[in-house]
């Protein structure tokens, strides 16, 4: 439990997103309320208008570290803190910061793409679509391992998926497209950069490790 769960040298890059996460949350509380979305929006929370008229694209990055509440903050800091650590031994640090981030910023994107369709000017924060990257990228680790990694089997991450996404339609006030945005990135990306080059290699080791049989007997021997 502790090799997989607490030790900072294997898993430092979640061990610094959530203390990021923590930090940015303390600090705002400091100067204001979390809770407020004129506060949030005023110290870096995403809206369509600010983005698409005043071009402040820096918020679809600072939204992904900002939390409307200690409620909010605690779901997705302890989906980060569990699942983050396994995938980033999965994967590597630097693989795992890119999947990260760009889950957060494709979620945050599509999120306000969808807005500006539909004519929607909400107020958008969290890290969701950032941890819904992680979940999309454990599947295609678990899919890679042939459904079992760590303990944790395809059918069980796949479960945990569809009922994430649930509450977050059964939730008002939820950002279920940024949701599916992050999704969808880290098993984009997971595949591409993780998935594809973890099969060449097992493949690898499988033809140098290939056997030959005779007709006769059945007898296996060791290629040379």
């Amino acid at each position: 439990m502790k090799d997989t769960y607490l030790n900072v040298k294997k898993a430092p890059i979640t061990f610094i997103l959530v203390a990021a996460n923590i930090i940015t949350f303390i600090v705002l509380e400091i100067m204001g309320d979390t809770c407020n979305g004129d506060f949030m929006l005023l110290n870096g929370a995403m809206t369509p208008y600010l983005v698409l008229f005043k071009g402040e694209w820096y918020r679809l990055f600072t939204a992904t570290f900002m939390h409307f509440g200690i409620e909010h903050l605690m779901n997705n800091m302890l989906l980060l803190f569990l699942l983050g650590q396994i995938f980033e031994q999965a994967v590597g640090s630097v693989r795992y910061l890119g999947i990260y981030l760009g889950s957060g910023l494709a979620g945050s994107f599509l999120s306000f793409f969808y807005m500006c369709v539909i004519g929607s000017n909400d107020i958008v924060a969290g890290a969701s679509g950032s941890i819904f990257g992680i979940i999309g990228g454990m599947i295609i680790v678990i899919l890679v391992h042939r459904g079992q990694y760590n303990g944790i089997g395809i059918k069980r991450m796949i479960f945990m998926a569809l009922l994430t996404l649930y509450f977050g339609f059964a939730t008002a006030g939820t950002d279920n497209v940024g949701h599916i945005g992050g999704l969808l990135t880290g098993i984009v990306f997971t595949f591409f950069s993780y998935g594809i080059p973890t099969l060449i290699q097992l493949a690898r080791i499988d033809l140098n490790n290939k056997k030959t049989y005779t007709l006769d007997n059945n007898d296996v021997n060791e290629e040379e």
